[in-house]
């Protein structure tokens, strides 16, 4: 009987070629600057606004700071993975990594490797400001060990996630949104995890009149969210302090917390290594797969698509490319679905504070969807060289942009109706609407009217998704904030709540003139040519 023999990993060539394509990408430094930018920009803000104790400034430091990683961890490190191995795929270099000595096992593991080396470098560039709090004074060893083990878990769960969607997607667009689907999912039951541990062994911990009984188990982690901040509640030491018995599973549950976080990772680069190993071949579609494919994916009404189809041709052929795939119209209406269904089983909290957060969550799930499809419009076309085509056909550019614009409206108009209708059943059920709330509706109209001149030209002036999309929300918040100027400097009164009606017509000129603007630049960039590959 022969005995298997231990196959060692062959980590290092993978690992070495992926620093090398890293090392001559500018992307990477430029993450780091605007880790570092972020940074500052946020202690500036927490310090200049800090009304508190002097002595309690530091905590207060490292909960804004730590909070600012968190939320820089979530949006930059799903992506560091998540095209890692589709890549390989669409380059049809995976087969020739599989006629090296390399394995699977080894190629996923280099590759989680020098994901996980971006991931701390990043966090590198963040530390001298994240010293500063300790500096302050007030910073025990219990709260950094917390922010540390919280920051390494999240870390670890989005790299896990951008490695199960690199794995089971091939095309870059779904990869990316699949790796943010997953680190949601995935932070999302950890966090759930852990507040049920708190909720079981200290349930008293809750604000009076407030009962375990009438809280769903699925919003635990919404109650307790302090502890993974620590800022709301003076900082995890002051928090372990009050409750002594919460202090004594604290420190365990973190440390279990950061090995389930490995466990989960290891798992997962587990089954990335099996998927891979089976499917880096290109095999012929089966039958089974081709007669699902035409059963649920043609359009019950064929005729009448068609002519639809037809007549979206006709009029605008770019309206008609993002719309003729099956796959365009299974996210329009599941996305429209989703809603409708997490909108229908929230009805018996109307009006509570859980179905406002519901509401919210929704609005930036929409957002962030909606973000991501403006920002890689112009990827596909431009990777292909499509784009040249385009740009020598009858085509105008006029065509081009309205096109673009029209066909994300389109494509996430029902969903935005439902958010729409959610939001007037919310009103009457309240009996009244400030001037605010106009305000904030007014900003949400106008955002869903010009984010996708806005996404369009940088989708077409970078090449990097998660940049173009930062500076597409920069570019939605500067008309707000002009606005206010102008508000401020022609009125002669500062903003303040209660004025929310008198700000549309400022707000409706600023977002206007930005449209118009990154309208006449995308126009000049495509004419001349001018776009990053």
């Amino acid at each position: 009987m022969k005995t298997r023999k231990h196959i060692n990993l062959n980590v290092w060539p993978v690992a070495q070629r992926e620093l090398r394509e890293g090392a001559r990408r500018p992307v990477n430094h430029r993450l780091r600057f605007l880790s570092a930018v972020v940074g500052t920009v946020l202690l500036w803000s927490i310090v200049a606004n800090y009304q508190g104790a002097v002595e309690r400034l530091g905590v207060w430091l490292l909960g804004g700071l730590h909070a600012v990683v968190l939320g820089l961890i979530f949006v930059i490190v799903p992506g560091l993975t998540a095209d890692c191995i589709a890549r390989e795929k669409r380059e049809g270099t995976l087969g020739l990594l599989f006629l090296t000595p390399l394995k699977a096992g080894g190629i996923v593991a280099g590759k989680a490797l020098v994901s996980l080396l971006r991931a701390f470098t990043l966090w590198l560039a963040v530390v001298p400001i994240l010293i500063i709090p300790f500096l302050a004074g007030g910073v025990t060893w219990v709260d950094a060990f917390s922010a540390l083990s919280l920051e390494f878990c999240a870390t670890v769960l989005c790299l896990a996630a951008g490695l199960l969607a690199s794995s089971v997607a091939r095309e870059r667009n779904t990869a990316f949104l699949l790796a943010y689907v997953f680190a949601a999912c995935l932070c999302y039951l950890s966090s759930l995890l852990v507040a049920l541990v708190i909720a079981t062994q200290f349930a008293m911990f809750f604000s009076a009149g407030v009962f375990m009984g009438s809280i769903p188990w699925w919003r635990l982690n919404w109650i307790i969210s302090p502890f993974f901040t620590g800022w709301d509640l003076g900082g995890w030491s002051m928090i372990l302090t009050r409750n002594p018995g919460l202090g004594r599973i604290w420190k365990p549950l973190c440390l279990g917390s950061m090995l389930l976080s490995l466990l989960v990772f290891y798992l997962i680069a587990r089954f990335a290594a099996r998927r891979i190993n089976r499917s880096w071949q290109d095999k012929v579609p089966s039958a089974r797969r081709e007669s699902l494919l035409r059963r649920y994916c043609t359009p019950l009404f064929q005729r009448r698509f068609r002519r639809k189809m037809q007549r979206t041709l006709d009029w605008n052929p770019i309206v008609w490319l993002q719309q003729y795939s099956w796959k365009a119209r299974l996210s329009k209406w599941g996305l429209c679905l989703v809603f409708v269904l997490v909108l229908i089983g929230d009805l018996r909290n109307l009006g509570s504070d859980g179905n406002y957060l519901v509401h919210r969550w929704m609005l930036l799930i929409l957002a962030g969807i909606y973000t991501f499809a403006g920002v890689s419009s112009f990827l596909e076309e431009k990777r292909s060289g499509a784009l040249e085509l385009i740009l020598v056909t009858p085509i105008s550019v006029n065509q081009l942009i309205f096109g673009r614009v029209w066909g994300l409206w389109k494509q996430f108009f029902p969903s935005a109706m439902i958010m729409l209708a959610d939001y007037a059943v919310w009103v009457v059920y309240g009996g009244y609407i400030t001037n605010e709330d106009q305000l904030a509706l007014f900003i949400i109209v106008c955002g869903f009217l010009t984010l996708p001149v806005f996404a369009t030209y940088f989708a077409l002036r970078l090449k990097n998704l998660i940049v173009a999309a930062v500076l597409t929300w920069v570019a939605l918040w500067i008309p707000w904030f002009l606005a206010e100027e102008a508000f401020e400097n022609f009125v002669g009164v500062a903003y303040e709540q209660g004025m929310g009606f008198m700000m549309i017509l400022p707000m409706f000129l600023s977002y206007l003139a930005f449209a118009l603007l990154a309208r006449s630049l995308l126009r000049h960039s495509l004419s001349r040519r001018i776009y990053s590959f």
